[in-house]
């Protein structure tokens, strides 16, 4: 597998340009009101976000005074957390969310590429957005207020993951796309790859092959998970005293992005070590993928921070389906763009405020030594064998580091204690059926 080869599915190679997906039909509106319960109208998806103070200790034991967002339905929201709960809404269907101010100041909020949600909510109050969701993607909400990036870098920034109504392909494979709404090249491209997952000699596993969705009341599954890229700067979290207004200190905040020096970088609000322990009943939304050979997982990054990184992935290439055009000269920008020709990547670039989504196809490894045919349906197993016994005991763990190198850091030096994770393979083609089936007999 060559570091640049790409898919030729089809029409997924005659062109190498992308066409936008628009948010221009959607329409929102904003209503202030006083601090009060949320609206449960029959038909709409009703979110109620709080903004909170929320102390987070970072990998060398330093805690910080951060701002999250609460949400009262997902128990790792409850007292507020950064990133904020990753929201789910279908395309096409209404949306309501309501943002408590619970500090003692203004705050504002955005849902990135989507008209008309941009709001504030003044001290102690509330306000409600209400809009029709757009085109299936993935969307970032935020803290604009003031103009500035000071209370997206604090912590109050989140995913909302919109969820198409025509995701599936003619053969019945489920996508994460609206494929009425793309343009014919787009459609070729995406349709092509998730109809050949399973069922090709390259993508293995029948079935249990294709890609499934979170469901829309789970922030995250076995087959997608959403990572939120940041960083911190200590010194303007020392602006932050839980209950009262962020500090003056113009000398900072005239010029938030040119006085930022990060000095932790994170993966959901997680760096270095601590992103091993993947623990949810801690408070965590899990980073790592845990999955078999042939259990294709979608990845949903965003940068919220104010540093550039560079994620790359050891053991698979990954599917590069779908990125925001950040280019202001584009008349696509601030679109998310769907991928014509689907690149193989083992890097991803992700400047501040991108978007990106990615599969990660869980094919067997190419550094895999031994590859032992097995007859069936499954498809071929792979374990390296000395003398009869297994020498590659799951799971296989394979790292996730950024190469934007001082992105590896923390606390100014400290190494591999940044932006550095992994992925895991828990076993060969079926793996997970004959897990189940063993803890069944049990």
């Amino acid at each position: 597998m060559k570091r640049r080869e790409f898919l030729k599915y089809g029409a997924a190679g005659i062109a190498s340009a992308s066409l936008g997906l628009s948010a221009d039909s959607a329409f929102a509106q904003s209503a202030c009101g006083t601090c009060g319960t949320g609206l449960q109208t029959v038909g709409t998806t009703s979110f109620i976000l709080g903004i909170k103070d929320v102390a987070c200790t970072l990998i060398d034991g330093q805690t910080v005074n951060m701002l999250g967002y609460s949400l009262t339905s997902y128990t790792r929201t409850a007292p507020g957390c950064v990133p904020g709960p990753i929201l789910r809404a279908r395309e096409g269907g209404r949306v309501q969310i309501t943002i408590t101010n619970d500090r003692k100041e203004t705050h504002g909020f955005e849902i990135v590429g989507i008209p008309g949600t941009r709001t504030e909510v003044a001290p102690g109050c509330s306000c409600t957005i209400t809009f029709t969701a757009p085109v299936a993607g993935t969307y970032m909400y935020h803290d604009p207020y003031g103009g500035t990036p000071l209370y997206r870098i604090l912590g109050l920034h989140g995913v909302l993951v919109i969820e198409p109504i025509a995701g599936m392909t003619p053969r019945m494979s489920r996508t994460p796309y609206s494929l009425d709404k793309l343009a014919p090249e787009q459609r070729a491209a995406i349709t092509a790859l998730f109809d050949a997952l399973g069922t090709t000699a390259r993508f293995q596993g029948g079935a249990a092959g294709k890609w499934v969705p979170a469901p829309l009341n789970a922030e995250h599954s076995l087959q997608e998970k959403i990572w939120v890229c940041s960083s911190v700067d200590p010194k303007f979290n020392a602006l932050i005293t839980p209950g009262q207004p962020i500090a003056s200190n113009p000398t900072l905040t005239s010029d938030v992005v040119g006085n930022f020096v990060p000095r932790y970088f994170t993966l959901n609000n997680r760096s270095g070590y601590d992103l091993h322990d993947d623990d949810e009943t801690l408070g965590h939304l899990p980073v790592i993928p845990k999955n078999y050979i042939g259990e294709p997982t979608l990845l949903r990054i965003v940068n919220a921070g104010l540093a550039h990184h560079a994620n790359h992935f050891h053991g698979n290439h990954l599917m590069d389906l779908a990125k925001v055009d950040l280019d202001p000269l584009s008349p696509t920008f601030g679109r998310q763009l769907v991928s014509t020709n689907i690149f193989e990547v083992d890097t991803v670039p992700m400047w501040p405020m991108q978007r990106r989504d990615l599969l990660l196809p869980y094919e067997i490894p190419p550094d895999i030594p031994y590859q032992i045919p097995v007859s069936g349906p499954t498809g071929s197993q792979f374990q390296r064998m000395v003398n009869g016994q297994a020498q590659e005991p799951f799971p296989l763990r394979y790292v996730m580091h950024c190469h934007t190198e001082m992105s590896q850091t923390a606390a100014g030096g400290n190494y591999p204690q940044g932006m550095v994770s992994h992925w895991e393979i828990h076993g060969g083609l079926g793996g997970r059926a004959k897990a189940a089936g063993k803890l069944a007999a049990r």
